[in-house]
């Protein structure tokens, strides 16, 4: 398991340089502030786009996959081989606009989560935290990782929807107080920049 904690308790620190799982510097001052707020918070994602850009997202599943863990998963260490999980990959667009505000990947642990969530996961029409909150699961997330791309990777069929700038985080929820969900997300961040948000 990654040792790392960003924000855990606070969403700000003096030292603003946070260096990257894939060892670059990034600066967290200068990403446009909704973003910054994106990248610290613990909550739902989808629920601060919709009110930042006034409009419903939509979940679009990209990809619902289930499979037998072969091997270790970083940040899901109760985990055994043989153990199901599901990998999913979606994408968060503006429900009018159809503004493409953010990618997702996620892998579920599906033995600590009750059926009916599953289900719903497995359906791929709802985004995690969403269904989590609608459900009264007790989570907690905790962010362990954020990197930077300047580029899109051409061999990333998720992030070429972006085809741009892109920064990520990924965290762990817990579920009763067991890692059961690992959360990567990935934003475009020319698009938070001022002149594209809509008053």
């Amino acid at each position: 398991m990654n040792s790392k904690s960003y924000f855990r308790s606070s969403g700000y620190t003096t030292d603003s340089i946070i260096k990257t799982d894939q060892g670059e510097q990034i600066d967290l001052r200068t990403l446009p502030p909704f973003l910054r707020t994106l990248m610290v918070m613990d909550g739902t994602v989808t629920k601060s786009l919709s009110a930042w850009f006034w409009e419903g997202v939509n979940i679009e599943a990209l990809q619902n996959r289930k499979e037998a863990v072969t091997s270790s998963i970083d940040g899901l260490d109760d985990l055994d081989c043989g153990d199901i999980i599901l990998r999913r990959e979606v994408s968060l667009r503006g429900e009018n606009s159809n503004t493409l505000f953010a990618c997702a990947r996620s892998i579920v642990s599906l033995k600590h989560l009750p059926v009916e969530i599953i289900n719903a996961l497995e359906r791929g029409k709802i985004g995690i935290g969403e269904l989590l909150r609608e459900n009264g699961i007790e989570t907690y997330r905790d962010i362990f990782k954020i990197n930077y791309y300047s580029s899109v990777p051409e061999n990333d069929s998720l992030l070429s929807h972006l085809s741009r700038e892109v920064i990520s985080r990924t965290y762990r929820i817990r579920v009763n107080g067991v890692p059961a969900i690992i959360v990567t997300e990935f934003f475009p961040i020319g698009l938070f920049e001022s002149k594209n948000v809509k008053n």
